[in-house]
């Protein structure tokens, strides 16, 4: 059974398969179908579910956004499913689930998968588990500036730094990265950017009652293998798993083990 439908927000959304639902939240500045090599999940017992969140889809007049209006989005497609979801949120989609979880608690949402993503985006001098490159706050929030300013000559640079560092990514991925990118509305990406950057769910992450996997990949640019074991270490209920020749987005680079991985995971809910 296969479903494209426009959701209850009124954007596009990703419904395929039978059996335990399966919300896949894409990062920031890209869309679902990065999701394309979890399809045959559908035919795996589950419910594959992949929304366009809002400010990502082309054409869109979005406005001012805020990783709280995303996260009310996901709580209006959560009410509408029948059973409890396992949460998959890759990188910006992983701070909309966890958004969630710290506003509403984990009714209807039977584990989380945190894909490449730490709790707290910006370092300090207590914390150095963000951007690897060590941004501060103040760092960041200048460089939403920046990139608003100058949002052709970013959009190639987000893009290729999705990619594992040290490996050649397949051309076919790349191109269909910068071209995602480059579509969006840098006024959008910027205010959502904000919001991200100053988002701080390590407390979330330590009250969790429902069991979370981190799920990172083995030469990420933008996370250290570190954000990983931290997450599975402070969670009541925690697990890592590195996928190995992986960089930010194991799920599009290394599809069959990151399947695996999460298929493993939802065994044991």
């Amino acid at each position: 059974m296969q479903r494209s439908r426009p959701d209850v927000t009124g954007r596009a959304l990703t419904d395929i398969g039978t059996g335990r639902p399966v919300v896949f939240l894409h990062g920031w500045s890209v869309d679902r179908s990065f999701f394309a090599g979890q399809h045959r999940l559908a035919g795996e017992g589950f419910r594959v579910i992949a929304p366009d969140q809002a400010g990502h889809r082309t054409g869109e007049a979005a406005g001012v956004l805020s990783i709280a209006d995303l996260a009310a989005d996901l709580a209006a497609l959560l009410a509408g499913l029948d059973s409890p979801a396992l949460l998959v949120g890759w990188s910006m989609g992983a701070t909309v689930a966890l958004d969630h979880l710290a506003r509403h608690g984990s009714t209807g949402i039977a584990g989380l998968v945190m894909v490449d993503m730490t709790p707290k985006v910006a370092n300090d001098p207590g914390w150095c588990l963000g951007l690897a490159d060590g941004q501060s706050l103040g760092e960041a929030v200048a460089a939403a500036e920046r990139m608003q300013a100058g949002w052709p000559r970013y959009a190639p640079k987000i893009a290729d730094a999705l990619f594992a560092e040290g490996r050649e990514a397949e051309a076919d991925l790349v191109t269909h990265a910068r071209q995602v990118i480059a579509a969006r509305d840098p006024a959008v990406m910027a205010h959502l950017w904000r919001s991200l950057v100053g988002a701080d769910h390590r407390e979330t992450i330590r009250k969790l009652d429902t069991p979370v996997l981190a799920l990172a990949g083995a030469r990420s640019r933008l996370y250290r293998p570190e954000v990983a074991a931290w997450i599975a270490t402070h969670a009541p209920r925690g697990a890592a798993v590195s996928i190995a020749d992986a960089g930010h987005m194991p799920h599009a680079e290394q599809s069959e083990a990151f399947n695996a991985a999460l298929k493993a995971f939802a065994a044991r809910l």
